[in-house]
């Protein structure tokens, strides 16, 4: 048993509405490696988001397999909103999902995360039936870190009043961790950062958005398992991988 440390980095993302096009974008010259994903290949206002991989193969070469201990995030900065004279509405806020997964995800996916249920969970039909959403085919076993949370405007965090154009710091209204911390015999996990103002509405209210730089540290182990458990973790990884 040999222990070890995974990490995943995200960029900070500084984001604002295009008033010439009435579009979110990034900052001019502070463009991130965050993309608008498309959900049945339309771009989807307002989303954004960054992946990256951990790379684990060689641990699969010496047939070793990955066992999770704990999960936690760092950030390197804070939240910051920015609004118009409208003011706040009760919807105003920013959507954040932070994934790693044993199996990649698609775009229609993680749209579908962002705006229907975290993944792994039993998803309404309705959100499939009526939306046209692709949640996937995860369970709870193949998302080995994940975390939601939602972040609103609050008058009593140093922030302008919300009825009036303003900024401020926002506070958490949820922050719901789902973590499986399940063993893995991939050869890559895949890292996603997803962001999207929570309103369709928000370009005339909500109008610029800070989101820090963010960190996940896996504290995890390597070590041997029986032949046949090894084998079925590892095909079942691979017939996963190749449904995306």
């Amino acid at each position: 048993m040999t222990s070890r440390t995974l990490v995943a980095e995200f960029q900070a993302l500084y984001a604002e509405v295009d008033r010439n096009n009435n579009v979110w974008r990034q900052f001019d010259n502070y463009e991130a490696n965050y993309r608008i994903p498309r959900l049945n290949g339309v771009k989807v206002d307002g989303a954004f988001f960054a992946e990256t991989t951990i790379d684990l193969s060689g641990y699969q070469m010496d047939d070793l397999t990955v066992y999770f201990r704990r999960s936690f995030e760092q950030l390197g900065g804070y939240y910051y909103f920015a609004w118009s004279d409208d003011g706040v509405l009760p919807t105003t806020g920013l959507l954040e999902q932070t994934i790693i997964s044993s199996v990649p995800l698609s775009d229609d996916n993680i749209v579908s995360i962002i705006a229907t249920e975290s993944p792994g969970f039993i998803v309404n039909g309705g959100w499939t039936s009526t939306g046209g959403f692709n949640v996937g085919t995860f369970d709870r076993t193949h998302i080995i870190h994940g975390h939601l949370e939602l972040h609103v405007p609050s008058s009593i965090t140093g922030s302008d009043a919300l009825d009036v154009a303003g900024f401020g710091y926002p506070v958490h209204v949820a922050d719901n961790y789902y973590s499986s911390l399940e063993p893995t015999a991939a050869d890559c996990l895949y890292c996603y950062r997803i962001l999207l103002t929570n309103d369709v509405t928000q370009k005339g209210v909500l109008t610029q958005f800070t989101a820090p730089a963010k960190r996940v540290i896996l504290d995890c182990f390597t070590d041997k398992e029986p032949y046949l458990e090894y084998m079925m973790r590892l095909a079942r990884s691979y017939e996963l991988a190749n449904q995306v």
